[in-house]
Formats: C-alpha cells, sequence, structure tokens
C-alpha cells in the first residue's frame, strides 16, 4: 500500500526535477552563447583576463573555506543544542542574533582583525552559518516523536544519538541551509572585499567601475554567474536528488 502511495509522488517529483534541469541548462547554454558571442565580437578586448581569473579564485577560495567553518559551526551548535533540554530558551537568542545586520558587523571585524584574508573569511562565517544553524534545528525541533523513539530502541542514546539519528535526520535541511547560506556567502565576501578593498573579485568590479571599464564588470559578473550555476548542477543537485530519494518519507 506504501509503495503504491509513493511511486506517483516520487515520479511527480522526478518530472519537477528534470523540468527544473532542463529549463537550467536552457538558459546557461543560452548565457554561455551569448558570452562566447561577445567574446568573438571583440567586446572583451580590453578584460584583464588573468587578473579576473586571480580575483575570481581568491573569492571563490575565501567562501569555499568560509562555507567549511560555517558548515563545522552551524550542524554542531545546532544538534547540540538541538538535542539538549535547553533548545527552546536557545532558540530565540538565535533568532535576534540572526537578524542582526551582517554589515553592521563590518567595523567590529575590521578593527579585531584589520583589512586581511581572515577578515573577509570570518564576516563571511557570520552570514553563512545562520541558514545552516537554523535549518538543521528546525529539522531537529520538528522531528516525529515516533522517530525519535525509534531510535531509542534500536540503541541510540546518549551521545550516540547524534551520529546515529539527529546527523541523517537533519542531512536533507543541511543541504538546504546550505545553499542559501551559499547564496548569501557570495554576497559576504564580495561586499567585504569592495569595502576593505582587498585582492578578490569585489576589488576587481570596484577598481573596474571606477576606471570606467564596464565590459570587465559584465565579464566578472558572467564568470561568477557560471561559477554558481556549475556549483549548483555539480554538486547541489545531484545532494538534494539523492537526499530527496534516502530520506524522503
Amino acid at each position: 500500500m506504501i509503495r503504491s502511495i509513493a511511486h506517483p509522488q516520487n515520479r511527480a517529483w522526478h518530472r519537477t526535477h528534470l523540468t527544473r534541469h532542463r529549463r537550467a541548462w536552457v538558459i546557461m547554454t543560452g548565457i554561455i552563447l551569448a558570452t562566447a558571442l561577445l567574446v568573438v565580437l571583440g567586446y572583451f578586448s580590453g578584460v584583464a583576463w588573468p587578473t579576473l581569473g586571480n580575483a575570481v579564485f581568491h573569492t571563490t577560495y575565501r567562501l569555499i573555506l568560509a562555507y567549511g567553518i560555517a558548515l563545522a559551526l552551524g550542524v554542531s551548535i545546532a544538534l547540540l543544542v538541538g538535542w539538549s533540554p535547553f533548545s527552546d530558551a536557545l532558540f530565540p537568542v538565535f533568532d535576534i542574533l540572526q537578524n542582526v545586520p551582517s554589515f553592521a558587523l563590518i567595523p567590529f571585524f575590521i578593527f579585531f582583525f584589520g583589512f586581511t584574508d581572515q577578515m573577509v573569511i570570518l564576516f563571511a562565517v557570520s552570514s553563512i552559518i545562520w541558514p545552516i544553524l537554523f535549518a538543521v534545528l528546525t529539522s531537529i525541533k520538528g522531528a516525529h516523536k515516533d522517530l525519535g523513539d525509534a531510535a531509542t530502541i534500536f540503541g541510540a542514546r546518549g551521545l550516540r544519538r547524534i551520529p546515529f539519528y539527529l546527523a541523517p535526520l537533519s542531512f536533507p535541511a543541511m543541504l538546504t541551509g546550505s545553499i542559501v547560506g551559499i547564496a548569501i556567502g557570495w554576497e559576504a565576501v564580495i561586499g567585504a572585499e569592495i569595502i576593505v578593498n582587498i585582492s578578490g573579485f569585489g576589488a576587481f568590479i570596484k577598481t573596474a567601475s571606477v576606471s570606467g571599464i564596464n565590459q570587465a564588470t559584465i565579464a566578472g559578473m558572467l564568470v561568477i554567474i557560471i561559477i554558481v550555476f556549475v556549483i549548483n548542477r555539480m554538486v547541489w543537485a545531484p545532494l538534494l536528488a539523492e537526499s530527496a530519494k534516502r530520506y524522503a518519507e
């Protein structure tokens, strides 16, 4: 009976996923072809591609490092708090903290870390961590009591409850929070680079804009769009599909 109900739902999900997948590829193919055409026509002839590549590399490196730190901290805190009897008291505290505007904290990060890589990375961590933490924490708080009881029966007690019950339970939410966090992270890293004028894509487009080199700004934006698309298609889409298949109720 369960199989007869689940199959139509799975087929509907796969059809929707396939439609979105195709639409995304069509849009991205159009962007790549338009970019290639502009290159052929010489629109980007004044762009310093090595400089742009180096800037994008620095920004992507900082984003990946910030995401790794935010993921480790966010998931760890959410698992510990979600398992703790004080979770109801701590949830509003986290809610207040995550509503503080990120860029309002820039002066504090500059004061403690200066105009450095560490400042940009840790500032990005402060922005990325909240979607991950709240997604995981909400999934734990919203779990069916029967699942917790079953985990207890099968021996997931004490600290064993975290790796054998809470972590698998929150994996789909962790993915969703990661996608949102990475999107916010791009803004945080690039914005911080613009403000502190440190090498990276933010400083690159700031210099290009001041110099009036619009082609360089557009080229940089197109490169970032392509990188985001590749990450979404090659990393997040497969993980979401696997998560939906493995953890769907």
